[in-house]
């Protein structure tokens, strides 16, 4: 408000408007109307001394208004009839309020009494005023127009009068900078923020402007249905007229009343859109459910998103996915519920904390009516699922030099989830045959995201084993939730980063205990593995895991099941070489590699998760994946686990002494029994290497003609036994003994013959 030119008006505005002085005027509408339409004009039962007040606040329950430069100061009323509950006097003269829904009080601004730019924090229970810090930079007058609080990172935007810049403070006093006014014409006043959207009121011009709160970028604006008031300072609820959610705004002058005027559902909550567990859902939405308005004035119906029912908890992090299947009457591509239950065991045995103490994740996957909804109980999605099977298509779009065009996808996206109103809610998953013309396994539309596909038409049996959609299904999730394929970068395949977000992890699993297949992001940053000189003795330090590496020879990331101790790194059957340089994850460098801790570095809100009222700006082009079968088939799978040589063969670093020339029965085993055809090709060799150090001396060389008929599996031992022929030739010489078997894994015996 511009104080000193309005006084002048205010005997005109009085006089013109004093018949409505004392009474409440409800003008019903239609359940839902456009942005800006009036939904409820209230006049309060005391006037402001002053005849001056711009603060408005909703409690959840009841309005408190403000007065400028006047004793008692702050009202509480109803918001129906605008009888007065309470009045306090805290200062003197209050500007605008703002109510806090994380501490239960309101922040009241600065109005001509005390220091111009002192924020106070109110107990509404007894009207005691604590000055919190002075926004010095926003105290170019004696009133402050607007006043929101951010519940969801506990700061404050404040809006002085006859000003067109917006300031923004940490709760504790600390300046976050400043930005211009989105609006023109007049000045801004009234700010309001509950969710991810700022609304920026003007000055008596009864229009409002609302931006996107992390970015700024202009999201929409409304003429407000106030009609003759003048309104001020702005203020949430979604509660009084639920499931509609209205926009307070109170006179600045006499007779002291207030408007509610119509925003989009789901917009802006109550209390500055407290998210206690930084979900981005929030907390209203999962304990009463949300209302969401679709596509604004069309013609799609509101839709209400029951999340309690659903088993949403403000107390703990929930993910919404809603997955969608291509179908034809071959095959199906709907992911089966053991992959499903693979991730949302994953996400509820994760490491993550939230800010309210809980530990994990829950993760909601509504594949259809009759997939699963709570894996405790087994109570299927039934009538709360809107997933659905899609036609048929090889490939759901094409890629150009730019990636992947999501156009077919967002033609699949506008038909399936957005009428649903679950667009502020879920990720929106497609799993479809092939993408484009290659044969990647998926996509994310960007990091930090909320749509994915997952298209294994090109792997096992046309639609990707259990653990090709388990894999994949958590691999581009994690690109939505800010992974990329090294945690915090680019750099793929890094044997120091354990996680399905690598390649090297994505479809086998993280080896943990020596055996592949559980599903995880990494869980710590494990220490830089500087390349350009590597220790084997030192290895990666990874306790209870196994990695994986590059090996030229076999052209594949080789499983190492123990990464805790030595590692050859350069695939040559020794663990003691220091200041190594070799290319570990076969990208062409020798750099340092980070390590990288995924689940503390998740981020829950990307793309449109959160963002209820208005149509996200998501990316059209992407860059495209690479995970081909063709790079798939780099992978091994880890379907052994090597339990060490038995006698009269001693486990390496031990140097076994031998005869030149005899038959050397190798045991060993693989835990359990794998047949027969064990060996990978070329294996088992023997390579003669320098007595006392282990350097390779010449190539390696196939044993001698062990074959299947050499080797024997006992089922009561559970061990393997391959004779080796040696050759007397030897004799005076040290050769190593290399096992690799057809899953990529190998391991090596030394020995000294005379």
């Amino acid at each position: 408000m511009q104080k000193k030119s309005a006084l002048r008006g205010v005997r005109g505005l009085v006089l013109s408007l004093v018949l409505l002085a004392g009474t409440a005027i409800t003008q019903p509408v239609s359940a839902f109307a456009a942005n800006g339409d009036l939904v409820q004009q209230v006049n309060f039962g005391q006037a402001c001394s002053s005849g001056i007040g711009v603060g408005i606040a909703f409690d959840g329950t009841h309005l408190w208004y403000s007065c400028y430069a006047s004793s008692p100061d702050l009202y509480e009323a109803d918001p129906i009839t605008g009888s007065v509950i309470a009045s306090y006097t805290v200062a003197g003269g209050l500007g605008a309020l703002a109510w806090d829904g994380n501490r239960k009080r309101i922040w009241a601004g600065w109005g001509g009494a005390g220091t111009s730019g002192d924020i106070r924090l109110v107990d509404p229970a007894t009207g005691a005023g604590t000055v919190m810090f002075n926004a010095a930079d926003a105290a170019a007058d004696s009133l402050d127009d607007g006043l929101a609080y951010d519940a969801q990172d506990d700061s404050l935007f404040v809006s002085p009068d006859g000003s067109t810049t917006i300031y923004h403070y940490a709760s504790s006093g600390g300046t976050l900078g400043s930005f211009p006014w989105s609006g023109a014409g007049c000045y801004n006043s009234g700010l309001a923020i509950g969710g991810q959207l700022l609304f920026q009121g003007s000055d008596g011009c009864n229009h409002v402007w609302a931006v996107q709160r992390g970015s700024l970028a202009a999201a929409f604006d409304f003429p407000t249905g106030a009609g003759g008031v003048r309104d001020e300072d702005l203020e949430c609820d979604s509660v009084t007229f639920s499931p509609r959610t209205v926009m307070w705004s109170v006179e600045a002058y006499e007779p002291r009343r207030a408007i509610a005027f119509e925003i989009p559902p789901g917009s802006c909550t109550t209390g500055g859109g407290v998210d206690s567990d930084r979900d981005g859902l929030l907390d209203e939405w999962e304990t009463s459910g949300v209302t969401i308005d679709p596509d604004g004035a069309g013609p799609i119906a509101p839709q209400f998103i029951d999340l309690p029912a659903m088993g949403a908890d403000k107390n703990k992090p929930d993910v919404f996915l809603q997955v969608d299947w291509m179908a034809d009457p071959t095959h199906s591509h709907a992911l089966v519920p053991a992959a499903i239950k693979k991730v949302v065991d994953a996400f509820a045995a994760s490491p993550y904390t939230s800010p309210t103490g809980s530990t994990g994740i829950n993760l909601h996957v509504d594949g259809g009516p009759s997939s699963i909804m709570n894996y405790a109980t087994s109570a299927t999605w039934g009538a709360l699922s809107r997933a659905t099977a899609l036609t048929h298509v090889s490939n759901l779009g094409t890629s150009g030099p730019g990636g992947y065009d999501w156009t077919a996808f967002q033609a699949l996206k506008d038909a399936h989830l957005t009428p649903t109103g679950r667009t502020p809610v879920f990720h929106y998953v497609v799993s479809a045959h092939n993408y484009d013309s290659t044969t990647s396994s998926g996509i994310s539309r960007g990091i930090g995201a909320s749509d994915l596909i997952v298209s294994l038409g090109s792997f096992t049996g046309g639609v990707g084993s259990t653990n090709e959609q388990a894999g994949t299904l958590m691999h581009e999730l994690g690109h939505n939730l800010d992974l990329r394929h090294g945690g915090g970068d680019n750099t793929n395949y890094k044997p120091n980063y354990l996680s399905v977000m690598s390649y090297g992890f994505q479809m086998g699993g993280v080896i943990k205990g020596g055996v592949a297949g559980t599903f995880d992001y990494s869980r710590s940053a494990l220490g830089t593995l500087d390349e350009g000189s590597l220790s084997e003795p030192a290895g990666i330090g990874a306790a209870g895991y196994g990695t994986r590496r590059w090996c030229p020879a076999s052209g594949s990331y080789v499983a190492v099941p123990d990464a805790s101790g030595p590692i050859d790194w350069n695939c040559n059957g020794t663990t003691t070489e220091t200041g190594l340089s070799f290319d570990t994850n076969n990208d062409g460098a020798t750099g340092a590699l980070a390590g990288h801790d995924d689940w503390t570095n998740l981020k829950l809100k990307g793309g449109a998760i959160g963002l209820a009222g208005v149509t996200p700006d998501l990316p059209t082009v992407t860059e495209d994946e690479t995970f081909t079968v063709e790079e798939a088939a780099k992978i091994p799978n880890s379907t052994t686990t090597f339990t060490g040589f038995f006698p009269p063969v001693s486990n390496s670093p031990a140097v076994n002494a031998a005869k030149a020339g005899s038959a050397i029965p190798v045991k060993f085993g693989l835990g359990g029994n794998h047949g027969l055809d064990i060996f990978a090709p070329g294996s088992p060799s023997s390579q003669q290497v320098t007595c006392g150090t282990g350097t390779p001396v010449g190539d390696p060389q196939p044993t001698a003609g062990p074959g299947k008929a050499e080797l024997s599996y006992n089922a009561a031992t559970g061990r393997y036994t391959m004779v080796w022929k040696t050759a007397s030739s030897w004799a005076g010489s040290c050769r190593r003994l290399t096992v690799a078997f057809g899953d990529g894994t190998q391991q090596v015996a030394e020995f000294r013959f005379r």
